[in-house]
């Protein structure tokens, strides 16, 4: 069978200078009493880039250090020295960023700076502007970091009506060179709860509009998914994490975000806590699946009939089934699908199992015959399934997913491999 070698290429805001090469997987915040064992931990978890969320100044310059010298890419963020979060800002900071590029510029694993933390009203929307333009200025390689805040904030809600005006103004005031946005609904009541999982949770709100606007705006979308206990619910378990990053995936996202790790990969001290390896796992999985996540473009996501939108324009924020490119009979339970497309046209989909309890049986009825590819969680490489079906069968285990090629039964077959090009 022939392999094919697709060149794929960085991505990024047009009108910005940095340059997205490969898949992010992150965290919010690599830091502990010990920060040498917690950036080495979180390192050896599989985080490629590490953020310093609320450390302390001495915690990032030590950090700095660290992630030169076992070869992880580092946000630096230090609130005394530039930044905020929200409206909190540290007395006396002066928003120097010149000075704080030039003492950095020697470091190659920093790979950018931690602009503003959930920027919410308009004058810290604008003064995340002026540090997002100064930053680009001084180190243009390197990336003017940001996060939108998600609904459920006190001012701009679906309930008000407010939100989605929020978000594009967030975006037309910033121009951000990714559009990275948080959600953590397990705990948020209404959001989550035993009977309904997350299936009225207005995450898929807030995801539907954030892939509008990045589709708006041509921007990459990262998304920060709940990997900690945040809530202190009763019952919390890793395929629930599991199903929050593949939510990402579903709606494009190019950048997966761990909030925090503290509390789930790592402890207060640095040290690996409860769901360290199954984070390692994951990430190998994402790792593998990487290559070809950048190369693709989300063009449609469809849920089952138990999503509940809760949103005034929910009509724009999932597609109905007969858009679908493929699927020609209604999704089974909790299940939801996106479907993507190279720039070659080549078209994929990925099949969610949105049930953190249960495994899935997925019977799904295509309106055609089509030569079936799996992308391999464990090499990345593309393997046939079927040369020629019209219905697709598999299990999935509780909140997980899978990524399919699809392709005409009727050409040629070959296997597709991305590689990064400039």
């Amino acid at each position: 069978m022939e392999h094919r070698i697709l060149k794929r290429y960085p991505i990024g805001n047009p009108t910005r200078k940095w340059r997205q090469d490969n898949f992010v997987l992150s965290n919010f915040a690599a830091r502990g009493s010990n920060m040498r064992k917690a950036i080495y931990n979180c390192a050896e978890a599989g985080f490629n880039t590490l953020e310093l969320g609320w450390a302390s100044h001495e915690q990032a310059d030590e950090a700095v250090a660290l992630c030169e010298q076992i070869g992880v890419d580092l946000i630096f963020q230090d609130f005394s020295r530039f930044g905020g979060m929200q409206c909190y800002r540290t007395d006396g900071v002066n928003d120097d960023m010149e000075a704080v590029v030039a003492d950095l510029s020697k470091w190659k694993r920093v790979a950018g700076f931690y602009i503003w933390d959930e920027p919410l009203l308009d004058d810290q929307l604008e003064a995340s502007r002026v540090l997002v333009d100064l930053a680009e200025k001084f180190a243009p390689d390197r990336l003017p970091f940001t996060v939108a805040i998600p609904s459920y904030n006190l001012d701009y809600t679906w309930d008000n009506g407010l939100f989605a005006d929020y978000l594009e103004r967030y975006v037309t005031i910033i121009n951000p060179p990714i559009l990275s946005l948080d959600y953590y609904p397990f705990g948020i009541p209404g959001d989550q709860d035993e009977v309904d999982q997350c299936d009225k949770s207005r995450m898929w709100c807030d995801l539907g509009i954030q892939k509008l606007l990045c589709d708006k705006y041509d921007l990459p979308l990262w998304f920060y998914y709940q990997g900690q206990n945040l809530h202190d619910v009763d019952f919390f378990i890793f395929p629930m994490i599991r199903s929050m990053m593949y939510a990402g995936a579903l709606y494009g996202a190019k950048g997966l975000q761990h909030f925090t790790a503290v509390g789930a990969v790592i402890d207060a001290d640095g040290n690996k806590e409860k769901f360290f390896d199954e984070q390692k796992a994951i990430h190998e999985e994402f790792r593998n699946l990487g290559e070809t996540l950048m190369a693709l473009s989300c063009k449609r996501v469809i849920h089952d009939d138990s999503v509940v939108l809760r949103c005034e324009i929910a009509d724009k924020l999932a597609n109905k089934l007969e858009e679908s490119a493929y699927l020609s009979a209604p999704l089974p339970y909790r299940v939801s699908v996106s479907e993507f497309e190279d720039e070659y046209g080549n078209g994929y989909m990925m099949i969610l199992n949105r049930d953190y309890m249960k495994t899935a049986d997925v019977k799904l009825s295509l309106n055609g015959n089509y030569r079936l590819y799996e992308v391999s969680k464990t090499d990345g490489l593309q393997h046939v399934i079927s040369d020629s079906s019209g219905k697709l069968s598999l299990e999935l285990a509780p909140g997980d997913a899978v990524l399919y090629r699809l392709q005409p039964a009727n050409e040629e077959a070959f296997t597709i491999e991305y590689r990064l090009s400039k």
